[in-house]
């Protein structure tokens, strides 16, 4: 991607798109302006260099195409670099540059929504310090990411073989996208943003007509349900990739989603889980696999350590593999995809591992060979009765004492505390306000003074607990990282607990069954609702990509790992209900069908509470775009 390239255009656009020249053009009159991006020589932007063109790679094009949607899109700008280029396929690529004009369009209606609600006077005060405006001003970002997003995965699918699944699957997203955003963002303008004068309408009208332009996101749906159908599965569709040599496109908007292609050593190690998997849980009945990452299996576990498959990020003196964060993306998506049971060590290799790996003493990283193995679990303790989202009111305390640290309080809502081997606590350690005076211990779980009382959920299941800590003492030693760093540190570990593929396959096994029971003649009436989870889950996927990527190079994702999270258990939580609703076009569901949606209907309301509930993440996303 040509950087200097596109601050150049997005320069010449801001100049040449004025309010008069987006009037002329919602008008249906030429805009003005044309001549300034002929000069540019941005119509030729997809010809070769051969026939004087400027060849631009899909990554550089479609950023061109978002920044002419930043400012509105007033000229037909796609349109005139296809003509230029009749040697490309025209239909992909206008889908493709309408998906990214559509990604500026969003992103500019989310900046004067976020202007307008910090600026506008209600009751006294802006309209953003009202929570419900912040929510859905969450909500308008993670739809502009979504669509930030889709043009990365058209321009993946561009720069390699062109699959038009993928680039229907974008569009679809974007298209989408584009109605939720316009809504939201008259919604929160009030009457003035239905007026004429406001600038506002120039840009949702665009929206509202890209939207449609190269077919509507219904058309793109259905194409996407018959092919999922035809696959007969939605993940294989989804994963189904032509694998690059090893490409990576930055990102170019507000979030920080880098564009990641499937390498042809990730698509082999991808096989090689799917081959395991094949032998090890086949013969799970789907409604026991279903519970995914709540499927708690020690045996299981020791055969991925036995594998490999876990700590896979570590370097091999403490038990790793040093695979890229990449890699382990691979390993643990087929793995929750499939319904495999890896509760035992999930939370020790998902977050207890890599915390101890940066911050612990040689004797705490001692520890990690054992969960490389499958062998040592481990459990979070954050939240207590009185301090649940609300996490900075924790009271658990931890005082110095002669040899070590004494420890009162008690942890709810402890997953499999009571199969733990270690836990990673968070108690006051100090004075101070909230967020002050916080710090992190690792405590054996077969320490005196600990208890452990079960909490049974709604499917009469014990995966939750109640720790008590009645004057636990702990050695000095057990201080991980710096004394009263604890927020800090629980916020980097959360980062890993958000981003990655848990918070969108949680209830994937349940829409497998669905399409293994349509089967390949299944009515027209179920392609578009398949579709549409589709290219959520193409989407998603992307993503989660680009997540892995910023973390493999030692950023702090927060607030993309809170909008992955946020749009992740919208998509887990609307499989029941697309499943209930293509129920009867299924001729005779199985017992195993309709008891894996018995099971899925009970786990969904739960994925928009663990890890973060959806009200906080929105509140997160809020101040990560500067809301207060």
């Amino acid at each position: 991607m040509d950087a200097v390239l596109i601050d150049q255009v997005s320069r010449l656009f801001a100049r040449e798109a004025t309010e008069e020249r987006l009037r002329q053009a919602r008008a249906g009159q030429p805009a003005d302006g044309w001549d300034a991006l002929e000069d540019a020589g941005l119509p030729l932007a997809l010809a070769p260099e051969t026939a004087g063109g400027l060849g631009l790679d899909p990554a550089t094009v479609l950023a061109v195409a978002r920044s002419h949607g930043n400012v509105g899109a007033p000229w037909p700008l796609a349109r005139a670099m296809l003509l230029r280029a009749r040697h490309l396929p025209a239909a992909l690529w206008q889908a493709a540059l309408t998906t990214a004009e559509i990604a500026g369009l969003i992103d500019t209606v989310l900046e004067m929504t976020l202007d307008w609600t910090q600026t506008r006077q209600q009751f006294g005060k802006p309209l953003s310090r009202n929570q419900a405006v912040q929510h859905s001003l969450a909500q308008l970002a993670a739809e502009a990411a979504a669509a930030e997003a889709a043009v990365g995965l058209a321009g993946l699918a561009l720069a390699g073989t062109g699959d038009p699944l993928r680039i229907a699957a974008a569009q679809a997203r974007a298209s989408e996208a584009a109605g939720i955003a316009a809504g939201i963002a008259h919604q929160l303008h009030g009457a003035i943003g239905v007026t004429a004068d406001h600038r506002l309408h120039l840009f949702t009208s665009a929206l509202w007509a890209l939207r449609d332009r190269h077919g509507s996101e219904h058309v793109h749906h259905a194409a996407l349900g018959k092919a999922a159908l035809a696959a007969g599965s939605v993940w294989a569709l989804a994963t189904d990739e032509a694998p690059a040599a090893s490409m990576t496109a930055p990102a170019s908007g507000r979030f920080r989603f880098p564009a990641v292609a499937e390498t042809r050593e990730r698509a082999a190690l991808r096989r090689e889980v799917r081959a395991f998997l094949e032998s090890e849980i086949a013969a799970m009945p789907p409604q026991l696999r279903a519970h995914s990452w709540n499927g708690h299996s020690p045996d299981f576990s020791r055969k991925l350590g036995a594998r490999g498959w876990i700590g896979m990020c570590w370097p091999p003196a403490h038990g790793g593999q040093a695979h890229s964060a990449l890699d382990r993306l691979v390993v643990i998506e087929e793995l929750l995809a499939a319904g495999a049971p890896v509760a035992a060590h999930w939370i020790a290799d998902r977050q207890t591992g890599p915390l101890l790996l940066k911050l612990g003493t040689p004797a705490q990283q001692a520890h990690l060979p054992a969960i490389a193995r499958g062998e040592l679990y481990a459990c979070i303790g954050m939240s207590e009765p009185g301090a649940g989202s609300d996490l900075a009111a924790l009271t658990t305390r931890a005082k110095r004492v002669d040899g070590g640290w004494q420890i009162t309080g008690t942890k709810l809502w402890t997953t499999y505390a009571h199969k733990a081997h270690l836990m990673l606590l968070l108690c006051r350690t100090g004075d101070g306000a909230r967020h002050e005076g916080l710090s992190q211990l690792l405590v054996p779980m077969n320490t005196p003074g600990l208890s452990v009382r079960p909490i049974i959920d709604l499917m009469g299941e014990h995966h939750f607990n109640e720790v008590h800590f009645n004057d636990v003492l702990v050695p000095a030693e057990a201080l991980v990282g710096g004394e009263g760093n604890g927020w800090a540190q629980v916020m980097s570990e959360l980062a890993y607990e958000r981003s990655g593929p848990e918070r969108f396959l949680s209830t994937m096994v349940l829409l497998e069954q669905l399409v293994a029971a349509l089967g390949i003649d299944a009515p027209a009436a179920a392609h578009a609702p398949l579709g549409r989870l589709t290219a959520h889950l193409m989407v998603l996927r992307q993503m989660a990509r680009g997540m892995a990527e910023l973390l493999e190079t030692g950023e702090d994702p927060a607030l993309e790992a809170a909008i992955v999270k946020d749009l992740g258990a919208t998509f887990e939580q609307s499989i029941p209900d697309a499943v209930r609703a293509l129920l009867p076009l299924v001729a005779n569901p199985s017992p195993d069908l309709l008891a894996t949606l018995n099971v899925t209907i009970q786990i969904a309301p739960m994925v928009s509470l663990r890890g973060g509930t959806r009200e906080i993440l929105r509140g997160i996303i809020a101040r990560g775009l500067g809301v207060r």
